[in-house]
């Protein structure tokens, strides 16, 4: 969709801007709901509220998945069904720790067989007995999908009653200034964590169509699995956590303990100069492989994909501002204390990132520096150190006379500074002028030509001087020493 201007307009219910929708915490919540209305799973919700009761906390996605665990509450779902041949385990074949797994599979066979689900759209059995939220929540999908069929069915129970559902969130009208803040906070990262779990169903697809090779996919998501494990289970403890008493929260704590986890946005970061250049030269495939309608908005246009990509960044950066309000609205000075702490952990992750993107940048810039000169007049780069920064830069040489600012691209090394100048082979007359002009090529970037080094050793003076808008540095080195030069 375009403006009237011509500049392209987002739609909003483009999959970039769509809500998350409900999270693990909450389809966990809902699902312990809705089996207690599935005939004969009684027994299977004892024994889970006797678990609840031990474990004293409130983690529906904990309790779910032990429950799960089983095998044999999966059965009883399918049961409920009233089919021609119901599942059952001889119990006198198997050992009992074998019996969950065994239970789980004939669930699998009977609904591919029976039910005849798409076998995409079914777990593995690694999915329930592994340790990846991500695997937990297709096993989600596959058992509210089965007692989807058994409310079409008309064999549920009545509703639960609203005196013994769960606790939801905000159920005040006005909220206070804190209570907003925890609010904007939770809803938020729903909607992250949504996003992230498109990039991943990207990811896969990407790799189940054969668009991307393992290795190229790798530089491309690098530790995307266990960034989103991880902020899964971030938000199952965060909505966890917002369900207790006001007077025993401490947020800056939560964020602390899981100082392990945080550190997954460092690599993921860090790859984005990285990430961006693959997918530029593999863009013609990325483009054309999605099926879904979804997959596809994501792969319409560069800059779209680039959008998800940045969303741990953005994310990150936007922690400390949201425990920053919240610090205002806390008077204990221990919380305080706590989220002070918090907010220093997180800045150090995101300076830890800056630092690799700048590293990455730099590493970039000598691969590209040692493609594009024409001719490095005996230097060998690997004797340079490392680079530190590189620029394009107005340069005025001292004993030069009129005319001497010349545009260079400067490349400071740890022993040495180069001084180089685009080199343009196609030229043509401009009519207008009588003069040349270049006409560079956009897509292909230009050779250098050497026009200067100057060894740091030979360096005698660095002085800086700055004014609004405007800094210079001045570089004074032995000129007599001949490995200096600068035309």
């Amino acid at each position: 969709m375009e403006g009237m201007n011509g500049n392209h307009i987002m739609a909003e219910d483009n999959i970039i801007n769509r809500r998350g929708g409900e999270s693990l915490f909450q389809n966990c919540s809902n699902l312990k709901k809705r089996l207690a209305e599935v005939p004969g799973f009684e027994p299977h919700l004892a024994e889970m509220q006797e678990l609840d009761k031990a474990s004293d906390e409130n983690d529906p996605v904990a309790s779910v998945w032990k429950c799960l665990r089983q095998g044999y509450p999966l059965m009883t779902i399918y049961n409920a069904t009233h089919p021609s041949e119901p599942l059952s385990i001889d119990e006198n074949k198997l050992q009992e720790r074998n019996r969950p797994k065994a239970a789980t599979f004939k669930f699998l066979q009977a609904c591919l067989q029976v039910l005849k689900f798409p076998q995409q759209e079914c777990f593995l059995i690694t999915d329930l007995y592994g340790d990846s939220t991500t695997g937990f929540v297709k096993v989600i999908k596959m058992v509210n999908r089965v007692i989807d069929i058994l409310e079409l069915q008309g064999q549920l129970y009545n509703k639960v009653s609203p005196s013994t559902s769960l606790p939801s969130e905000g159920g005040k009208t006005k909220l206070t200034r804190r209570e907003h803040i925890l609010k904007e906070m939770l809803e938020t990262e729903r909607d992250y964590v949504h996003h992230l779990q498109n990039l991943q169903a990207l990811k896969k697809e990407l790799e189940e169509t054969g668009a991307l090779t393992g290795d190229v996919s790798h530089q491309i998501f690098l530790n995307l699995n266990n960034l989103l494990d991880f902020t899964q289970r971030f938000l199952i403890r965060m909505e966890q956590h917002n369900a207790l008493p006001e007077e025993t929260q401490n947020w800056g704590d939560l964020y602390l303990s899981h100082h392990n986890g945080f550190l997954q946005y460092e690599p993921f970061i860090a790859n984005q100069p990285r990430c961006d250049q693959i997918c530029q030269r593999e863009w013609d495939k990325i483009h054309s492989a999605p099926r879904s309608p979804d997959l596809q908005q994501m792969v319409a246009q560069l800059s779209t994909l680039n959008g998800f990509f940045v969303k741990p960044f953005q994310r990150l950066t936007k922690y400390p501002l949201m425990l920053m309000e919240l610090r205002k609205q806390t008077e204990n000075p221990g919380l305080v204390s706590d989220i002070g702490e918090a907010i220093n952990m997180i800045q150090l992750i995101l300076d830890n990132a800056n630092r690799a993107i700048y590293k990455e940048h730099l590493v970039s810039a000598v691969e590209d520096l040692s493609q594009r000169v024409e001719d490095w007049k005996a230097l060998k780069l690997d004797q340079f150190g490392d680079l530190l920064r590189y620029g394009t830069f107005t340069i005025l040489k001292g004993d030069s006379g009129k005319d001497a600012e010349r545009e260079y691209h400067i490349y400071l090394f740890e022993q040495i500074l180069l001084c180089c100048k685009d080199i343009y082979p196609a030229k043509q007359k401009s009519k207008l002028m009588g003069k040349e002009k270049v006409v560079p090529n956009p897509k292909v970037k230009p050779k250098l030509q050497l026009k200067g080094r100057i060894y740091m050793t030979n360096v005698t003076e660095i002085l800086s001087l700055s004014k609004p808008g405007l800094l210079l540095s001045f570089v004074a080195w032995n000129s007599n020493h001949g490995s200096n030069k600068l035309d």
